[in-house]
């Protein structure tokens, strides 16, 4: 059995079955550009979009950073996947089954935890709904029980105001109050072992089993960004029950600090609105959607950590912290500010009055008067400026501003720090320059740091970095494809540009370069390196090749994405346009011939060197010559076309 071929084909098959843009444009807001789409890349901070998906080829490739290639590429660098990883989340995706060869040892343990906590989702929905006459569903804890429990679950639901659709929309269950009702149930299912794991039942203290972790209790699935179930949170509807809220134990698919309640239901809403509100509240956010706030997500029980922010940032979403005004809301927001401004986000800041969450504020006043209020959110420096925590001393206006330049310090963006800085210097009545002086001091070292490790070359790790060769050029893209010198500079000429990703797609074109002379057809280095190797064959990659050298190389990327393909095009059709751009590429280098011999010319005279004269004079009547040549050879071209 051929392994190493079959594992090819499933990729294929994954590839195949992942449409580029639907994926992209689940991250990225994209618009139409001809036959490509545009938006702002993910990767780095850039207001003009120069992040381009190709469909026709199934790339993506960023002109401002370089990054770019396929499907998986994609997952693999904005989730921070490995291959294998990456090719089974697209698997799942696309509903394809992949073969056991092309699964890592750790995949069966994450599929059977996934698959424990659907399960167990079924089960608090099931329950959660059940009646008199369903009665039954809460296992050992007998049928009477459980529907009374059931009952008294839905009427705390219906209390604060919980009805359908949002019930189902967060898919809401109940925990009965039995000790092993969810143990009873899915004992014959999934081993004890996993379900422990999982974090779903806990192992008696005396070894001699185990008992439900969740009990007695209204519960909130909390979905991984695929939109799988990675764990629970559940509350107490009892005000004995301790603690109030109650979340799953960190497991190998559940790391709360680096998941957001709610973000598979909310991410649409972020989509269109271009803002995420952050709530703090699993019922907060529930209450926020109902009364259409649609895009919103909460912690999951901690600070906002680095890792949510980054996976906020790379939504391409402003944020709206939207906080209790309590001592409690007031300090989280204060510390949510630091994952955030160094994640490179543009934040607002929103504290209710009185000790309101937002669950209480909307039920109490309604979602015009919050939509009101949103608009009167304070930026990051009148945040610092204004905020008081209740019960404690003032920190004083001092203390305040070097919050603020402590803060201005993470944000690695220069126009963002500048405008942050400036707004800052406005809000506090202090001279620019002050502050600038106090932000430059304290960032100093840690910003020139900074600077040297962007400017070293990151270290090779096979696919997830660039190929040896490539030169990652700031505002441009690599200079060479994979073997090439690190020293080519970057091909600018747009003609010889698209030139190379036609001879590299077009087999036309192909067959016209070689017969035009190969190589010697472009002046750019970069191209010469890159394109050699195929002249030397005698024949353009294949598509297995080309895709192949897109993941390579970012210059292959950049050549293909500026191209706009037609699989129609006839052989000969594509040998004439590539015809006409040789020729193009000979006009330009003629012409800059002629203005150099002009000026060669004009210092001949002036030196009175007359074998020079002579022959600068034969060489400008050859030049002009050939540009007549050329002339009528692109004339007699457009006529053909027309």
């Amino acid at each position: 059995m051929n392994t190493p071929r079959m594992g090819e084909e499933a990729r294929e098959r994954v590839r195949d079955a992942t449409d580029i843009v639907q994926l992209i444009g689940e991250r990225v807001a994209l618009r139409r550009a001809g036959r490509s789409y545009k938006g702002l890349c993910p990767f780095h901070t850039e207001k003009t979009p120069s992040f381009t998906v190709t469909p026709d080829r199934q790339i993506w490739h960023c002109f401002g950073c370089s990054k770019g290639g396929d499907v998986f590429a994609f997952v693999m660098e904005l989730d921070k996947l490995t291959f294998p990883e990456a090719l089974r989340a697209l698997a799942d995706r696309a509903g394809i089954d992949l073969p056991k060869q092309e699964r890592g040892p750790g995949d069966e343990v994450f599929d059977k935890l996934y698959q424990a906590n659907a399960l167990a989702r079924d089960f608090f929905r099931a329950n959660l709904a059940m009646t008199a006459a369903g009665a039954g569903a809460g296992g050992s804890g007998g049928g009477g029980t459980a529907h009374a429990g059931a009952a008294k679950a839905r009427a705390y639901l219906a209390a604060r105001g919980f009805e359908e659709p949002w019930i189902s929309r967060f898919e809401v269950g109940w925990a009965p109050e039995g000790w092993d009702g969810l143990l009873h149930a899915l004992n014959k299912l999934l081993p004890a072992q996993v379900l422990e794991q999982a974090g779903l039942i806990v192992r008696r203290g005396d070894g001699t089993g185990h008992y439900d972790r969740f009990r007695n209790r209204v519960l909130f699935p909390v979905g991984a960004a695929s939109g799988k179930i990675a764990g629970f949170g559940a509350r107490a509807i009892v005000a004995e029950d301790e603690p109030k809220y109650l979340n799953s134990p960190e497991t190998p698919i559940f790391r709360k600090g680096r998941l957001l309640y709610g973000l598979p239901v909310a991410r649409p809403g972020m989509r269109e609105s271009g803002e995420a509100i952050v709530a703090e509240g699993y019922l907060d956010v529930m209450r926020l959607h109902a009364c259409g706030f649609t895009n919103a997500v909460s912690t999951c029980g901690t600070a906002l950590t680095v890792d949510q922010a980054k996976l906020l940032a790379r939504l391409q979403v402003k944020v709206v912290l939207l906080y209790d005004g309590d001592d409690a809301g007031v300090r989280a927001a204060d510390r949510a500010l630091d994952s955030l401004l160094e994640a490179g986000l543009e934040v607002r800041l929103l504290l209710l009055p009185g000790g309101e969450d937002p669950d209480s504020f909307l039920r109490a006043a309604g979602a015009g008067a919050l939509r009101e209020r949103m608009e009167t959110a304070l930026d990051v420096p009148a945040f610092l400026a204004g905020a008081s925590t209740p019960g404690k001393a003032d920190p004083g206006v001092e203390a305040r501003v070097r919050r603020l330049v402590g803060l201005l310090g993470r944000v690695e963006d220069p126009i963002r720090r500048r405008l942050l800085l400036r707004r800052g210097a406005d809000v506090f009545g202090l001279e620019e320059t002050v502050l600038l002086e106090a932000v430059q001091g304290r960032g100093k070292g840690k910003r020139s740091a900074r600077a040297r490790a962007s400017a070293a070359p990151a270290p090779s790790a096979g696919k997830e970095s660039p190929a040896a060769g490539e030169k990652s050029v700031e505002g441009g893209e690599a200079a060479a494809a994979p073997g090439a010198s690190e020293a080519l500079p970057v091909p600018s000429d747009p003609i010889e540009r698209e030139l190379a990703g036609r001879a590299l797609t077009e087999e036309g074109a192909f067959q016209e370069v070689i017969t035009q002379g190969g190589a010697t057809c472009f002046r750019s280095a970069a191209l010469q390196e890159l394109l050699r190797p195929w002249f030397e064959e005698g024949r353009g990659p294949r598509d297995e090749e080309l895709r192949e050298l897109m993941t390579q190389s970012s210059l292959t990327r950049g050549l293909i994405a500026e191209l706009f393909p037609d699989p129609e095009k006839a052989v000969d059709t594509s040998r004439r346009e590539a015809r006409e751009l040789v020729y193009r590429i000979q006009e330009r280098r003629l012409r800059q011939r002629k203005r150099e011999v002009h000026e060669e010319l004009i210092l001949a005279q002036r030196s009175g060197d007359d074998p020079t004269l002579a022959r600068l004079s034969a060489e400008w009547d050859d030049v002009n010559a050939k540009l007549n040549d050329l002339a009528s050879k692109l004339e007699m071209r457009r006529s053909q076309a027309a």
